[in-house]
């Protein structure tokens, strides 16, 4: 039963990253509409984290902000690290100061939108 969370965690933690990624590289085909590049990403974070978060919350029953602040510590460090492999493989093609600067603070809405449903969650089981 462990296993199968673990790996639910780290699968969801995955697509969490791949769906906002592979959307927001399509915005590349589009060089008009790169301007929109910010609220894409940050848009497509959010319904991804928040779909994938009530999809693992569906079978947590103790615990839920624990629950919430640890899905969102390992989803944050999962992303982070695909971004990295994709920056230092050469396929993304953005400096780490950029990276750094621009990208990796976006995460920050993954913990938050996991804990608050944890968070939800405890408040409506009381």
């Amino acid at each position: 039963m462990l296993i199968i969370k673990i790996l639910k965690l780290i699968g969801y933690g995955f697509l969490v990253w791949l769906i906002p990624t592979i959307i927001t590289s399509a915005l590349i085909i589009f060089p008009n509409i790169t301007y929109l590049f910010d609220i894409v990403s940050a848009l497509s974070l959010i319904i991804s984290a928040a779909l994938f978060s009530y999809l693992y919350f569906k079978e947590v029953n103790i615990n839920f902000i624990k629950e919430g602040i640890i899905t969102g510590i390992v989803w944050l460090i999962l992303s982070i690290v695909f971004d990295l492999i994709m920056i230092i493989v050469g396929i993304s093609t953005i400096s780490l100061t950029s990276y750094a600067l621009l990208v990796a603070p976006l995460y920050v809405i993954i913990p938050v939108i996991t804990v608050s449903y944890g968070l939800h969650l405890d408040h409506n089981k009381k």
